[in-house]
């Protein structure tokens, strides 16, 4: 009996046959998706997902939405986890907060047998990341919360203005909002050498000159360098939620993340498993 859940029936193989890395075709699609990171710091993989798994994998997050954590409510751009010079000015970059609404399930939530935990979980995936961004090997990130998770988003949800910390990011959307719940990202705003902080407080203040909008459908396989782009997800309306997910890969193994993020993203009962005083739980999530 044909198992629904398998990776081999979620993607669609004849459009993107990563399980046949030799063919030309694969080939073609690389290079393509290359070419768009380098010029655009974005790439999307329409109709990545069957319309089966698409509708699959919605129930499977509208499931377990329930269990997603709100997190912090305004945040900057660079959230808590940089080491960036800090400044008494209000106006500045690093010290200007914006509205977040959005909770997450966190990857220990996510059952194993989900067909979302499979797809993460299926090698041919990460094989055709790496051969996209040019590394040997992606591996899967070692932490319990973060590794995989879904984002939620309810009517007036959104996401600030903000970088990540990973120099890219994979995401597959596989419920949009009614209205709203845009992917908005400024490509190569940051450098290693230069965090560029007039241009991004011109970003805040409203300019658009330099804005992308990445097209996102339900199903499509995203792509980007959130390390060194400013993005956001502009406010969603209606009553049906905006559901994503979001793959931790890494070019290094044995990577996690920091406990204080993830006691922010999931919750007191993260600092509890770590054995933390309850009052310094507290003061991460007040």
């Amino acid at each position: 009996m044909t198992d629904p859940r398998a990776p081999e029936n979620l993607v669609d193989l004849s459009r993107y046959p990563l399980n046949d890395p030799g063919c030309a075709m694969f080939g073609d699609i690389v290079r393509s998706a290359r070419n768009s990171l380098a010029e655009t710091g974005s790439v999307s993989f329409p109709g990545f997902l069957t319309p089966d798994a698409v509708d699959l994998m919605a129930a499977e997050a509208e499931a377990l939405s329930p269990l997603a954590y709100e997190g912090p409510r305004a945040a900057t751009p660079y959230f808590f986890n940089y080491d960036l010079a800090r400044t008494d000015d209000p106006d500045h970059p690093v010290n200007r907060r914006n509205r977040r609404a959005l909770s997450q399930v966190a990857y220990d939530l996510i059952p194993p047998e989900s067909a979302l935990y499979q797809l993460y979980h299926w090698d041919p995936l990460p094989g055709f990341l790496a051969r996209i961004l040019e590394h040997d090997r992606l591996y899967r990130t070692e932490d319990p919360y973060q590794a995989l998770n879904i984002s939620v988003m309810r009517e007036g949800g959104c996401q600030q203005w903000h970088y990540d910390r990973s120099s890219f990011v994979t995401t597959l959307l596989v419920q949009e909002a009614e209205t709203g719940g845009d992917f908005e990202y400024v490509p190569g705003l940051r450098e290693d050498t230069d965090e560029h902080y007039d241009a991004v407080r011109a970003v805040l203040d409203g300019d658009r000159t330099r804005v992308r909008r990445l097209e996102l459908e339900p199903g499509a396989l995203n792509l980007f360098k959130g390390h060194y782009a400013l993005h956001r997800v502009t406010e969603t309306g209606g009553a049906r939620k905006r559901l994503q997910t979001i793959f931790g890969y890494s070019p290094e193994p044995g990577v996690t993340g920091s406990l204080k993020s993830s006691i922010m993203h999931y919750g007191p009962r993260v600092g509890v498993r770590a054995g933390l005083d309850p009052a310094d739980i507290r003061a991460l999530v007040d």
